[in-house]
């Protein structure tokens, strides 16, 4: 859900190719994002174990008749010159790469996001890979509950399932405090309440689906979340704060719709998951060079790694038989690997779900019971 436009001096890449198992093993994992921005740590990756070693996006299984879901999955490659902010390299949102290679492996895919350009753009690469690939867009307007609750509609239209739903759309704030026109700060109002309303409103889509999950996308910055009673920034706004906070309770969610579907019998298999650092378009177009976020790109650049390798540990939650609900899923290792991540939440889980699902509800009318 970033402003693709401030990237228009950047030249594009023609197309992005899902790296093999080989290439997979061969790049240095992701460190933690929140060890990554605005401390000058050595960036941490956790000593917890691969649970599925060697595993890459070759090794999805089929995903022929499944009707997937992904927020924000538009940002295509974009080549960055030398010279210039961010540091260079290929560029990519993670949604597009969760969306290339679920095409890729039969899904119907539909892209939801704000941006049409960017959407045709990333069915066209899509298709050129896999001249086969079911994929369509979807507009969708996170920060817009009248968006969140039209796009829904729509779909309830389309189809009678829907068997995953990827939350991946995210904004890692703008240089100053911006609100919505709810008056909410835009990373609380996309990443969470957003999230929150769209997940409410597919449930009784996805309670139909065939072996229906839905992942959460979260963020090592989560652990930097500290003022549960300031949700949106008031006091205190930085892009930091607000992005960390928002992730916080993007796993307090996880884990509580995951709770309730349980308690419920509904069969829902509800993960979280975190990509490390990765060269997205969230710093670019978001808090810019002039952030915690920015002043860690530009002076570890090493720390941030292909968006295909932060894609996998979603890739793996959203896909693999192995994978466990309930369960936070994140790079482990130097290999990138994807293993169970330290949960940058459990402390305040208890405690913040109620509060948290409260306040959403109030805010958006919905509920997940």
């Amino acid at each position: 859900m970033t402003d693709h436009k401030k990237l228009s001096a950047f030249s594009r890449a023609t197309a992005s190719v899902l790296i093999d198992r080989r290439r997979f093993l061969a790049l240095s994992a992701t460190a933690s994002f929140a060890a990554a921005i605005g401390t000058g740590a050595e960036a941490q990756v956790s000593a917890n174990k691969s649970v599925a070693p060697g595993w890459s996006a070759v090794d999805i299984p089929s995903q022929a008749g499944r009707t997937i879901v992904i927020t924000g999955g538009n940002g295509v490659p974009v080549t960055i010159p030398t010279g210039t902010f961010p540091p260079s390299g290929i560029y990519s949102g993670l949604g597009y790469q969760d969306a290339l290679a679920l095409a890729g492996k039969g899904a119907n895919v539909i892209i939801a996001s704000r941006n049409a350009d960017k959407g045709r753009e990333a069915i066209s690469l899509i298709k050129a890979q896999h001249p086969g690939a079911n994929v369509r867009f979807e507009p969708l307007d996170l920060s817009d509950l009248a968006s969140v609750t039209a796009f829904s509609e729509r779909l309830r239209t389309q189809v009678d399932r829907v068997d995953t739903l990827i939350n991946n759309a995210a904004t890692a704030g703008t240089p100053e405090r911006k609100v919505n026109g709810a008056g909410q700060e835009l990373c609380w109002a996309i990443n969470t309440v957003g999230h929150f309303s769209l997940t409410a409103h597919l449930l009784p889509l996805l309670r139909k689906g065939e072996s229906p999950r839905v992942v959460f996308l979260s963020s090592g910055a989560a652990r930097r979340a500290k003022d549960f009673e300031d949700l949106q920034t008031e006091k205190d706004y930085t892009p930091l704060k607000a992005y960390a906070l928002s992730k916080a309770a993007i796993l307090v969610l996880a884990r509580d719709l995951n709770q309730r579907s349980t308690e419920a019998g509904w069969g829902v298999h509800v993960t979280a998951t975190h990509p490390g650092t990765a060269k997205t378009f969230l710093i670019p177009s978001g808090p810019g060079p002039d952030s915690d976020f920015g002043r860690s790109l530009t002076s570890h650049p090493e720390r941030f790694k292909p968006s295909e390798l932060g894609a996998l540990s979603t890739l793996f939650a959203a896909t693999d038989p192995a994978a466990q609900a309930g369960a936070y899923y994140g790079p482990v290792n130097d290999q990138g690997e994807v293993g169970i991540s330290e949960d940058h939440a459990a402390a305040i889980s208890s405690k913040l779900a109620p509060q948290l699902h409260e306040e959403l509800a109030k805010t958006t009318g919905q509920s997940f019971f």
